[in-house]
């Protein structure tokens, strides 16, 4: 009789790990960004008000304070992006792989998830998709602080503005951190899942949409029960090409692995998916 897996959900602990680890350059970022800042702008503060807006050595000096700040802090980002990622896609690589031997467990199958060429591949895209977002936190806040502190100077605001301003953008910032650790937490575990049934010839998937308040999709929505090709995925409409959970920004959707045995009876869609894999 053919057997639905239960679906194997991202380790909590894993990506709370990896959200602490976010966080803390983030808040050493934020808090080294305003001392210096509010350091250097106080300096000047009397030449930044109003009847001096149009001077430009306050600009200039704010400016350099930037730039040696953005080089001193992208450096940190970039030594600690493939510590934080090597560490984030193995633990996640060894937390869904023991789940997942339980889910077969659990349906009345044995299997052993060994390390495969395979999923080494997989792992170390992972780890690069990784870094790469890691590096652009400090890329993004560096870029709207600077225009934050700019306008500071051309319009003659004061360092109680600015100050203001840093907060919101920090704020902005620790949820992107949050976002990137929940988003990869989703998308790495789905990955191998999928490499591990490839491996061991599940072909077929059913679509479990998970809702969240504000990353469900409507699309995902009428995807739910689906069955679909881990090759291929489901099509979506709103993005115009077939897509597999988790792959989209912040999809929290997943998948359960149909595992037929031999002799079963499918139903003629699931039947279809096969054919047309076989082709």
């Amino acid at each position: 009789m053919a057997k639905l897996l239960r679906a194997v959900h991202p380790n909590a602990g894993v990506r709370a790990a990896y959200q602490r680890r976010l966080r803390k350059l983030v808040d050493e970022m934020q808090r080294s960004t305003v001392w210096w800042l509010r350091a250097a702008y106080r300096k000047d503060e009397a030449r930044i008000i109003p009847d001096f807006a149009q001077d430009a050595s306050p600009a200039r000096m704010l400016q350099k304070v930037l730039n040696r700040l953005f080089r001193y802090w992208m450096r940190r980002w970039s030594d600690e992006a493939a510590k934080i990622a090597g560490d984030f896609i193995h633990k996640t690589q060894q937390r869904t792989t023991s789940s997942y031997e339980q889910a077969f467990r659990a349906a009345g199958f044995t299997v052993k998830m060994d390390p495969s060429r395979v999923r080494n591949d997989v792992v170390q895209a992972l780890i690069a998709e990784n870094v790469n977002l890691i590096k652009s936190i400090p890329q993004h806040y560096f870029t709207e602080v600077n225009g934050l502190v700019q306008r500071s100077v051309s319009t003659g605001r004061d360092l109680g503005f600015l100050t203001d301003e840093l907060e919101k953008r920090y704020g902005v910032t620790r949820r992107r951190a949050d976002l990137i650790a929940r988003d990869q937490a989703n998308k790495a575990t789905e990955a191998i899942k999928r490499v591990e049934d490839e491996r061991l010839g599940v072909k077929v998937g059913i679509w479990v949409h998970v809702p969240g308040k504000y990353t469900s999709r409507a699309t995902h929505r009428a995807m739910h029960g689906k069955p679909f090709l881990l090759s291929e995925g489901l099509y979506d409409s709103a993005v115009g090409r077939k897509v597999v959970p988790g792959e989209l920004v912040a999809c929290q959707c997943e998948y359960r692995a149909f595992v037929p045995e031999f002799g079963d009876t499918v139903t003629p869609e699931i039947q279809k998916l096969l054919e047309r894999d076989n082709v």
